[in-house]
């Protein structure tokens, strides 16, 4: 049987205050499509589906389609497990009602790791945990550590393996030797929370969520990192999901085209217009990075002119030439008139203007709503 593997979908997030909705969308397609061109028998999502807790309706929309889409138009199995930043509770409700749709969801520990069956193989399920709840469920033992609790979860699986079954094992976690990405705000690095890999030990494979990056960590340990770039420092990456195939024990990993691919143009201000009026940027989402001189609006609206999906504009600060200060699309869009006056002065004239001239602004801005000036 054939196996999709994904993780951190983050429905819902927003790149410099842009949705992605359009984004996500186009890459649920893209997974209908893989699953039905590679016959996928069945879907694991390792947490983190959704962004945060409470989301949009959109984000809501996107995943009841997908769901839809894969349990019930194809036909295919879905076991999913909550993450960090899913609503555990809110995510795993109506569990038996899903599970007759084809759509198991993990969202709480148990004590006793009762298996998803599909086929040849086992699915056992863990959960995004803290140390207490794993504490709680095993008041006999000594837990001191993230890892150990995770060797306690696991250990208590093995006892239970299935006579002639494959076993896999499905969790949100960081794993000892994993590479972060930007996007990865939430993962512990080398701390408390850090799994040694010698937990995972057993298993046929291991399908891993929370880092965004895909990547082995064993011959069949895996994160299939998230299916769209979520920072512009992941730009030069490429997205995929991962297929594993429960009787050759291969992995495969097919490539998701994004919608509107990540651009980061780095550079000299002059140089970088001429080459952004020569080669205007249709479809991807932009970031400037000038090395020379300040982020401002006038500069703002000259790459955007040439760049439709400019998304930020990063320069040097006006408060200290060592530091960045990066001005987004969606910001300037909400600034006041006296909010852009008060930057184009600092731009030009390096401060603010005198409290006369502003006075006067204020006057012009008065008779222009009366009407008195055109």
């Amino acid at each position: 049987m054939r196996i999709l593997h994904t993780s951190d979908w983050h429905l819902g997030l927003n790149l410099y205050s842009t949705s992605l909705q359009e984004d996500q969308n186009a890459f649920v397609d893209e997974i209908l499509k893989i699953i039905k061109d590679k016959r996928v028998g069945a879907v694991i999502i390792a947490g983190d589906i959704f962004d945060r807790a409470v989301v949009s309706s959109g984000a809501i929309d996107i995943y009841n389609r997908a769901m839809t889409q894969i349990c019930i138009g194809l036909q295919t199995p879905v076991i999913m497990i909550a993450g960090n930043h899913d609503g555990a509770a809110r995510l795993a409700s109506c569990t038996q009602l899903l599970e007759k749709a084809g759509l198991y969801v993990t969202g709480k520990l148990r004590r006793e790791g009762i298996p998803v069956i599909i086929g040849d193989t086992a699915f056992y399920c863990i959960p995004y945990f803290s140390i207490d709840e794993v504490r709680y469920l095993f008041p006999e033992e000594e837990i001191t550590s993230y890892s150990q609790a995770m060797e306690k979860l696991t250990q208590t699986i093995r006892k239970n393996f299935l006579p002639g079954k494959k076993h896999v094992l499905i969790a949100h976690c960081f794993s000892m030797g994993g590479q972060l990405s930007d996007s990865d705000r939430s993962a512990a690095v080398g701390g408390a929370l850090a799994v040694d890999t010698d937990a995972f030990r057993g298993f046929d494979y291991v399908a891993l969520g929370h880092l965004h990056r895909a990547q082995n960590l064993g011959p069949q340990i895996r994160y299939s990192g998230a299916p769209l770039k979520y920072s512009f420092e992941e730009a030069k990456q490429k997205k995929s999901v991962t297929i594993w195939d429960s009787e050759t024990m291969k992995i495969e990993e097919v490539p998701i085209r994004p919608l509107h691919d990540l651009k980061v143009v780095r550079g000299e201000y002059e140089s970088l217009l001429i080459e952004a009026q020569t080669h205007p940027g249709a479809e991807e989402y932009i970031k400037v990075e000038l090395t020379d001189s300040y982020a401002g609006l006038e500069k703002l609206d000259a790459f955007r002119a040439c760049y439709p999906n400019l998304l930020a504009l990063t320069g040097k600060s006006y408060e200290a030439e060592e530091k960045m200060f990066t001005l987004t699309a969606k910001e300037a869009a909400t600034f006041s008139e006296e909010e852009i006056l008060l930057r184009f002065y600092e731009e030009i004239a390096g401060g603010r203007p005198e409290k006369e001239m502003l006075d006067w602004f204020h006057k012009a801005q008065a008779a222009i709503e009366k009407g008195e000036l055109q």
